[in-house]
């Protein structure tokens, strides 16, 4: 398998992570608090770390990955926003 497949599979497991961020956030079970806020630390990591190392590894002439690092960087910063925020107010 290549890396650059091997990484887009860790991308996906990220992404697979937050919406069990979600998922929990939204069902409550008991504990969480602390197993949301490790899929969404897990989520961070992964896909804002993973999207930057992809950038590092594989530049090109444009600049094309690391606009995508950035954007990607933001978009994760969002979403946890929106996900502290409902996990404070509690689901609807």
């Amino acid at each position: 398998m290549s890396p650059f497949v091997r990484l887009q599979l860790l991308l996906l497991l990220g992404n697979v992570a937050f919406i069990a961020a979600w998922a929990v956030a939204l069902t409550r079970p008991s504990g969480w608090q602390w197993i949301g806020v490790l899929l969404l630390a897990f989520f961070v990591v992964v896909r804002v770390g993973g999207m930057w190392l992809r950038a590092r590894k594989y530049p090109d002439q444009a600049g094309r990955s690391r606009k995508a690092a950035v954007l990607s960087t933001v978009v994760a910063v969002l979403a946890v926003a929106l996900w502290v925020y409902t996990a404070l107010r509690g689901p609807a």
